[in-house]
């Protein structure tokens, strides 16, 4: 009986010795995974870019929809954008439209894909009212740069609203869209050309942050292709935008992942990078500015 317990005590320390290593492993994994992800949105970035002579906007106007679902045709998905109406406003798009899952969209150190939004994807308007509109969540936003206007037309980021044509007619530009307005035509307001400093120095897309209480909430978790709600597709990097440290840190519109230590970006070269949570928020907002000429060596 002695020699079985202590046998067993041995297997039991063996167990405890190789359970950490064990989860590095597959911590590794998710990891390389989310790189993976990380570069298909790049390359998809790049193939609009080369199609269009444009960057994707972060919306193509407010109410419509968001980059990724502008750049779903780059990533092999060529069914799912026929079933979206381009002149409809995000809520007026088919369940399917707005719900499919799209496995690249999801960080496996979150969660599994096929979450969907569960509060506030209502609309933003003073002139018009909705419930809630489900639609499907993703661990990734794009770079809106920091400061003022990081959720409109003058977005210091790669990715910026676009220009849109409405009917019956938005006014200023960049306001509301009217009840039951159709958007006639969009096109970008960035190119690679206006990534003055330089493709290799500019965050395209990162990891979001997300308050696990937060999950499927918008707009710190809304639905991923909804135009309407800035926070729930991009994020802002710079002073007054750190990195956000922990999981639970109060950082709404911040980067941030589940990993440890560091968060995943794709930079407008296709290049995948972590950075630390520890960079120095100057140092973070000279790579989400696309054109302050302030360059940074060794990220």
């Amino acid at each position: 009986m002695i020699e079985l317990l202590i046998v067993i005590a041995i297997i039991g320390v063996m167990i405890g010795l190789l359970l950490p290593a064990v989860q590095a492993s597959r911590e590794s994994a998710r990891q390389t995974q989310c790189i993976n992800h990380l570069k298909q949105i790049g390359l998809a970035v790049q193939n609009f870019e080369s199609q269009r002579k444009e960057l994707p906007p972060s919306r193509n106007y407010d109410h419509y929809t968001s980059w990724a679902f502008l750049i779903l045709p780059f990533l092999e998905q060529i069914a799912l954008p026929d079933q979206w109406d381009d002149q409809l406003k995000y809520y007026y798009q088919s369940d399917t439209a707005r719900q499919t899952n799209i496995p690249v969209y999801s960080c496996p150190s979150r969660r599994e894909g096929g979450v969907i939004s569960i509060q506030n994807d209502d609309i933003l308007s003073p002139f018009e009212t909705s419930g809630h509109v489900p639609g499907i969540v993703s661990d990734y936003a794009c770079s809106a740069g920091f400061g003022d206007g990081w959720n409109w037309i003058h977005s210091k980021g790669a990715l910026v609203m676009g220009r849109g044509v409405t009917d019956p007619e938005t006014f200023p530009e960049g306001n509301y869209a009217p009840p039951g307005a159709k958007l006639v035509s969009w096109s970008s307001r960035t190119t690679y050309a206006s990534l003055t400093d330089g493709t290799s120095h500019t965050i395209l897309v990162g990891e979001k942050h997300v308050r696990p209480t937060r999950q499927g909430i918008a707009q710190e978790d809304g639905a991923i292709y909804n135009g309407d709600h800035p926070g729930s597709f991009s994020r802002c990097g710079g002073p007054g935008y750190p990195l956000a440290r922990f999981p639970m840190e109060d950082r709404q519109l911040s980067f941030g992942s589940y990993h440890t230590g560091g968060v995943n970006f794709v930079f407008c070269d296709g290049s995948v990078r972590t950075l630390e949570t520890s960079i120095a928020t100057d140092i973070l907002g000279r790579l989400t500015v696309r054109d302050d000429m302030k360059f940074v060596d060794g990220h």
